[in-house]
């Protein structure tokens, strides 16, 4: 009767303790990661950036006094300056190909009706009706909903607006703390690390800080790989049905398929249909082939490239990924393997 008690104490303080563990990553997620998100990207740059420039530079004369705060100055300017150079160069290029799809609009709008008008008219034969009476219905219908929409979107537009004014002035000033901050933690990098290696609790943050650093270079890889694949899949996939979009389309593919459930089925399941509505049947072969191969290669893939390398069975890589996009949309989706490995080793470093 006493060892019943004493395993039931260990496993109420087991769960116990793995309750409020959640809890803790649940709301510190929640509330507290927006307030520190800037410092916490400019730390891991610095974690990230600083080690590259001393194994690159330490051997040269570049690597002391006042050389290394101006190398590691120009370093962080370079690197914030790519970043902006590459963003800015995707804006460009998807701000032409949006522009390219609203001139064609007329002429796709056309497509549209007149695929609309060939179902109806299926329609119609089958409900045994005069012909024409359905499209009448849908043009009514889609007229009516048109003009609602229009009602409500003036204050909308308004109230929209303010907001978004808003968080584009939050997110500007977002973007200046984060490189502020990236330029104060290289420069006192060494300072700080040494600070932390005094302390018990320093060396116990500085083995997570690592295996964490681990875990991303092995997560980012490999989602950049599964994209890579599929990205280059669905762009082939396009190019064969002579989509004339099919370098924006096969990339967008590729991202959208990190959303669980639907994930490429988002963009290529309502294009299939199209095709299949407009008798276009070995078009909508080849994507819903693409739309198999993109499934495979995530679904399989994806657990054995994170599961196996960081430590975590590809049943608890599928779990988090499940959980943190039902708790955080698509952010808890691409941190749920790293949270569930950070607090396995923050349980090990602890215990």
């Amino acid at each position: 009767m006493e060892a019943l008690a004493k395993l039931w104490n260990h496993v109420a303080i087991k769960a116990a303790a793995l309750v409020a563990g959640v809890a803790v990553l649940y709301y510190g997620i929640r509330f507290l990661l927006p307030l520190v998100f800037p410092f916490l990207f400019a730390g891991v740059v610095s974690v990230v950036y600083y080690p590259f420039l001393r194994r690159l530079c330490h051997k040269t004369g570049l690597w002391r006094g006042r050389r290394k705060r101006w190398l590691l100055v120009l370093a962080v300017t370079l690197f914030y300056a790519g970043v902006l150079l590459l963003l800015s160069l995707l804006g460009s290029y998807l701000f032409g190909q949006g522009r390219s799809i609203l001139l064609n609009f007329p002429f796709y709008q056309a497509r549209v009706l007149y695929l609309l008008k060939n179902c109806c008219g299926q329609v119609d034969g089958l409900l045994h009706v005069e012909e024409g009476v359905c499209y009448a219905y849908m043009e009514e219908l889609f007229g009516s909903a048109w003009g609602s929409s229009l009602t409500g979107m003036l204050p909308k537009v308004t109230t929209y607006s303010v907001q978004m004014a808003q968080r584009v002035f939050q997110c500007l000033f977002a973007i200046v703390i984060t490189v502020i901050t990236t330029f104060f933690m290289v420069q006192e990098y060494d300072e700080i690390r040494e600070a932390m290696l005094r302390s018990e609790m320093g060396r116990k943050i500085c083995r997570i800080i690592v295996k964490s650093k681990e875990t991303l270079r092995i997560y980012l890889r490999a989602q950049g790989w599964i994209m890579l694949l599929d990205g280059t899949l669905c762009t082939v996939a396009f190019l064969i049905i002579h989509q004339p979009y099919a370098f924006v389309l096969g990339p967008v593919v590729a991202v959208v398929d990190a959303l669980p459930v639907l994930g490429a089925g988002l963009v290529l399941l309502p294009y299939i249909l199209f095709l299949l509505l407009s008798k276009k049947t070995v078009q909508a072969c080849v994507l819903f082939a693409a739309y198999v191969g993109c499934i495979l290669i995530r679904q399989i893939t994806e657990p054995r490239m994170i599961g196996q390398k960081i430590g975590v069975k590809p049943l608890y890589t599928v779990i988090s990924m499940y959980i943190g996009f039902r708790l955080f949309g698509i952010v808890g989706f691409l941190l749920g393997p790293m949270g569930v490995l950070i607090g396995k080793e923050v349980v090990q470093v602890s215990g």
